[in-house]
């Protein structure tokens, strides 16, 4: 591809900045770099996750007040029959972090126990979120370097084969698309995405904790103002940070 610019270019003509044989440099570059650098399953998760990105609900003020009140919930089912409402909750949040700490009560750990448990979990997902994040990151550094190499390359057959100066130009200027495509796909596309992943995770960490503060509350005997004064406490301080 990097040899036949002008050649196998099927892009219509009218698409002057649209250039199949630089995108597939760039894109093929990044993707070869990545699947070497990190293992293929973590790999796959990253473009998974990509794709999911822009369907993910903003963790905001309303969906953190709407845990308090359902934190609010738990603590009077809780306190009007506990076996019941334990198991209960535990089998509606299954494969949830709020149901993982209902079947860590229910197999009647200690507070202290919950709590390590519980941020245990909250720890090692957020750094599994953070190394899948990191190949987005990669993929987004990479991206420029790419886009210069297969320039070059490009520059390098352009210069040494082509005699007639109209194609010459032409492979010029298809040869300095690669280096815009890969700028563009590089800051545009690929370091926004890693940045808002890190966001989400960030977000995702800190609700979470306030879930396992609302919980061992309600394990606490806490009255519900007091469960609804601190945890609102915890919101309001913990969210400036983001």
């Amino acid at each position: 591809m990097v040899t036949g610019f002008t050649e196998y270019n099927v892009s219509p003509s009218k698409y002057e900045f649209l250039n199949l044989p630089s995108l597939a440099i760039v894109f093929g570059g990044i993707t070869a770099s990545v699947f070497i650098s990190y293992p293929f399953g973590k790999v796959i998760k990253a473009f998974r996750e990509s794709i999911r990105l822009f369907s993910q609900t903003d963790i905001d003020d309303e969906l953190l007040q709407q845990d308090i009140d359902n934190i609010l919930d738990w603590q009077k089912m809780i306190r009007a029959d506990r076996v019941r409402a334990v198991a209960t909750l535990s089998e509606e949040y299954s494969n949830t972090f709020e149901g993982y700490l209902f079947s860590i009560i229910d197999t009647n750990y200690s507070n202290e126990e919950l709590r390590e448990l519980g941020e245990i979990n909250i720890q090692e997902t957020y750094s599994r979120q953070i190394q899948i994040n990191q190949i987005m990151v990669s993929m987004g550094k990479t991206a420029p370097v790419f886009g210069m190499l297969g320039t070059l390359f490009g520059l390098i057959v352009i210069l040494s084969g082509f005699n007639e100066l109209e194609s010459l130009l032409a492979g010029l200027a298809a040869a300095l698309m690669t280096t815009l495509y890969g700028i563009l796909i590089g800051n545009f596309l690929f370091t926004p995405m890693s940045k808002k992943m890190n966001n989400i995770a960030s977000m995702r960490f800190f609700r979470e904790k306030m879930i396992l503060e609302g919980v061992l509350l309600i394990q606490e005997h806490n009255s519900s103002l007091q469960i609804y004064d601190k945890l609102k406490a915890h919101m309001h301080r913990d969210s400036q940070q983001f």
